[in-house]
């Protein structure tokens, strides 16, 4: 039986030569051949005049730049571009495949990271748990008093989302109905310390940080906030402290300085291109695009 379409490969796996491919690999050969000849047989002369007055006939090998051998060599191109496809106008299919290639490397080797830091994130918040429940469970261990101000309350029920709910879309969802509720509570908070809390060692309180700036922007914590996002341990908190940075620098581009636009922009490149906290930065980016002559204002 005929083979066709894709079937038309030996059995070693090569694809086969096609005649017009035989026919072009010839006629490389042959102007191969011929650019040699011509190049060691044949003299090119012209008349100079000396420096006595007189006239003088010099002659020379032809050069790799006299226009007989470029018309030569960009055939030998073209008939190389029918034989091997990969290479075609000079170089540039060659050039972007390696580029296309060295891309996708780097995508793979991302990819590999967010998946190895969603593990470890798993792995943090169990032993946390576990950490947790047995400090809890001590003898002799004093009762911990649940939080009295519903800010703790809130940041104490993100923290016992994190330890007892397996990684998903329900446990997502139920984290955001956390922040959903601290924005809500914290709009409009007059007494509200973002020091301690964006610097806190409880991520629920950092988590109510963000979610503080998110509801009342103040440009003059975009430095700090953009700090703390990109050291967060956490994608949730890191995703939220983003999106809170966005509120801060809205309407407010000139308290976004070069330092903290090239922090943003290392971090964003460490991230896979469709990656949620990437596409935060990036808008955040696009809303306030880098300005030529001169650092923005602080």
């Amino acid at each position: 039986m005929a083979a066709t379409g894709a079937d038309r490969t030996s059995t070693t796996g090569r694809r086969g030569v096609r005649p017009f491919q035989w026919a072009a690999a010839s006629l490389v050969t042959l102007a191969a051949g011929a650019a040699v000849v011509v190049f060691f047989t044949t003299e090119v002369c012209d008349q100079q005049m000396a420096s006595n007055g007189t006239v003088v006939r010099v002659c020379r090998h032809p050069q790799m730049t006299d226009p007989p051998m470029v018309v030569l060599g960009l055939v030998i191109l073209v008939l190389l571009g029918v034989f091997f496809s990969e290479i075609s106008g000079f170089g540039i299919t060659l050039k972007r495949q390696v580029e296309e290639a060295r891309s996708a490397a780097q995508e793979a080797i991302r990819e590999a990271r967010e998946v190895e830091a969603r593990h470890q994130e798993t792995t943090d918040d169990l032993a946390d748990g576990v950490r947790e429940a047995l400090s809890r469970a001590q003898p002799g261990q004093a009762a911990v008093s649940a939080p009295t101000d519903p800010v703790g309350r809130l940041a104490a029920r993100y923290n016992e989302i994190r330890w007892t709910m397996p990684s998903g879309q329900a446990r997502t969802q139920a984290m955001s109905d956390v922040v959903d509720e601290m924005i809500g509570l914290l709009r409009g908070a007059r007494d509200f310390d973002v020091e301690s809390h964006l610097h806190s060692d409880d991520r629920g309180l950092r988590l109510a940080a963000a979610a503080y700036l998110y509801a009342n922007p103040d440009p003059a914590w975009g430095r700090a906030l953009a700090e703390a996002a990109v050291s967060e341990d956490k994608p949730f908190n890191e995703y939220w402290a983003l999106k809170a940075l966005r509120e801060v620098f809205r309407g407010h581009c000139e308290y976004l300085d070069e330092e903290t636009r090239a922090l943003l922009q290392r971090r964003m490149r460490q991230m896979l291109p469709g990656n949620d906290r990437a596409g935060q930065i990036r808008k955040l980016l696009h809303d306030c695009p880098a300005r030529s002559g001169g650092q923005a204002a602080v």
